[in-house]
């Protein structure tokens, strides 16, 4: 696999990385407030234009590398052209909320009048009360009448940036994610709209997601899903991914891409562990980072899987090292520990990300400049590391890897 077909098609976390999603963070993080930001998951209020001047280093260091930077806002407006799948989705959209009627409908002439650009920037950046009245006036609708100036009849989405949560790529394949929380479920149906109309995506299977039975509570997310190779995956059970939806979407990998062996690797509930990037990804053929101490306390579920996608045998496991050696055929595994295994300097780096690096070609890696000791030991470990500045970006709680999901990466 080459970077020179435009398709889409992700076998391993290390190959060369030729097409990537990202979204530039914009007017979404400027609804986050010190009385919302919990809600919103954000735990910092983020200053949004150095949040963008810090993803624009991160877009600009990926093209010199030879990486294609596709934004999802783009391809969102892209679709938006089409007034019946403008009209669809917005259908879609407005179930997520209890609207009568007669303020639904109001909303959706409002949006179907924009430019395909304004409505894109609306959907991800969300509507109030206030610039609701500006284009539409008053409506006769109780929950227009009762509703504060400042709340929102379209929610913002400030985690969009976070690329890596509400889907992933498997070979030409794509899950949408069912998420945790509420603030993020909108994202999921976004993608499912792009991937279904968009043609950068007219040869991807929708593996998970796409049925109304793959919704809450049969959660999982992206961050929890690794591509070991073009046999195997590791999947986080974790606060955002559960075992159920982990079993199942593995049946539908094995049926329906071939690939037939899930390592579910059991972290830590809670949300400095938040998915299993925060605490474990790969940076070789035969290298990962890891948080220290976290391996001995990690159970995991060898499950593999017929060809049809019947589950065929699952084995429990205390070593994750044995695990991985036995699925990517190696003799030994490198473990880098963050912060160069110093629990002080790990506990830093881990609430700064240290640990959710971005491969993009095997041993190289894109980091945050403030994780020093985790990026030292990663040089001492013979890893290319390319620094960023995340001042910004990291008060999401998430990393290079986070903010970044592969279309492409070669074989």
């Amino acid at each position: 696999m080459s970077c020179d077909d435009r398709g889409v098609y992700v076998g391993s976390e290390i190959g060369k990385l030729c097409r990537v999603f990202l979204h530039r963070p914009g007017s979404e993080l400027e609804r986050v407030t010190i009385d919302n930001k919990d809600e919103l998951l954000i735990d910092e209020i983020v200053w949004v234009e150095r949040a963008q001047a810090n993803h624009d280093e991160f877009a600009g260091l990926l093209r010199q590398h030879g990486t294609e930077v596709v934004y999802f806002q783009d391809c969102l407006a892209d679709i938006l052209n089409d007034p019946s799948v403008r009209s669809s989705l917005l259908d879609d959209l407005l179930l997520f909320e209890t609207r009568d009627r007669t303020l639904a409908d109001a909303l959706k002439r409002t949006v179907m009048e924009m430019t395909a650009e304004e409505a894109s920037s609306t959907l991800i950046g969300g509507m109030t009360k206030k610039e609701a009245v500006a284009r539409m006036g008053d409506i006769k609708s109780l929950v227009f009448r009762s509703a504060g100036d400042d709340a929102f009849f379209f929610y913002p989405l400030p985690n969009l940036y976070f690329q890596r949560d509400p889907y992933f790529f498997v070979r030409n394949a794509v899950v949408l994610c069912a998420m945790r929380f509420p603030a993020r479920r909108r994202e999921p149906l976004y993608a499912r709209y792009i991937f279904q109309h968009h043609p950068l995506f007219k040869d991807v299977k929708i593996l998970f997601g796409a049925d109304p039975a793959d919704r809450y509570p049969n959660i999982i997310e992206g961050g929890d899903f690794l591509v070991l190779n073009e046999e195997c995956v590791a999947i986080g059970v974790s606060q955002r991914s559960t075992p159920g939806t982990i079993q199942n979407v593995g049946s539908r990998l094995a049926s329906e891409v071939g690939i037939r062996r899930v390592l579910a690797v059991d972290i830590p509930k809670e949300r400095a562990y938040m998915h299993l990037d925060t605490v474990f990804t790969m940076v070789d053929r035969d290298a990962f980072t890891i948080y220290p101490g976290v391996a001995g306390k990690m159970r995991v579920w060898e499950l593999d899987y017929e060809e049809n996608g019947r589950l065929a045998n699952i084995t429990e496991s205390r070593d994750l090292f044995g695990c991985l050696k036995k699925s990517l055929g190696v003799d030994k595994i490198r473990s880098i520990e963050t912060g160069g295994g110093d629990l002080i300097s790990a506990s830093r780096d881990q609430w700064n990300d240290g640990t959710n690096t971005l491969a993009i070609a095997p041993g190289v890696v894109v980091t945050y400049e403030s994780n020093m000791a985790s990026n030292r030991a990663l040089r001492d470990n013979g890893v290319t590391v390319y620094e960023i500045n995340g001042s910004e970006l990291g008060k999401g709680r998430g990393g290079p890897r986070c903010m970044s999901m592969p279309l492409k990466r070669e074989g």
